[in-house]
């Protein structure tokens, strides 16, 4: 989950200053391009859909308010870009997998054993959230992958704290199960 930046560059990127919203950009980006990511699983994708995200924001910025966190704001933004993307984009083939582990997610794997196990692992999990529905991939994504709370997460998808647990119940299942499923299957290839 992002710290957002201090108080007084975003008043000041809401009056106008470029090199203020310059510096807002650069801080939350990496967390708008983790999200976009997430949902896209395509670099090229994840790109378009932060640049349009800031874009809106910028545009939309005079409208701010201070009391909405502006990471949820832009959360809001991103979330919504991709299910845009996915709904114009009935896809299941990526061109690039892009692993969960950016800097933001598993750290320093140690041996390259290790290494290459998280790296199956981050795939594996990568997959199986592209299988889920919208929604409680959305949830999933902003709750378990992101460390969103759950006020945070709700306000990010303007969804109320039931149906928040409720897709987030199922995902969580959802996932247990095809993760399940793909290690049974993995045990059972390479047992002898």
């Amino acid at each position: 989950m992002p710290i957002p930046p201090p108080t007084e560059t975003i008043l000041r990127a809401t009056r106008g200053s470029t090199q203020a919203f310059r510096e807002v950009v650069e801080w939350l980006q990496p967390y708008a391009y983790s999200v976009a990511c997430r949902f896209t699983g395509d670099a090229d994708d994840a790109e378009d859909i932060v640049q349009e995200a800031f874009v809106r924001l910028w545009r939309h910025l005079p409208d701010y308010k201070p009391e909405i966190k502006l990471t949820t704001w832009l959360y809001r933004i991103v979330v919504n870009l991709c299910f845009d993307f996915l709904k114009s984009r009935h896809r299941r083939q990526q061109k690039n997998r892009i692993g969960l582990v950016d800097g933001h997610g598993i750290a320093d794997p140690g041996t390259p054993e290790k290494e290459l196990q998280q790296r199956e692992l981050v795939d594996a999990i990568h997959r199986a959230c592209e299988t889920l529905p919208p929604k409680q991939r959305a949830v999933f994504i902003l709750r378990d992958l992101e460390g969103l709370s759950a006020q945070e997460a709700c306000e990010a998808l303007s969804m109320d704290p039931g149906a928040l647990k409720s897709n987030l119940f199922y995902a969580r299942r959802q996932m247990g199960e095809k993760l399940r499923a793909l290690y049974q299957d993995n045990t059972n290839h390479f047992s002898l």
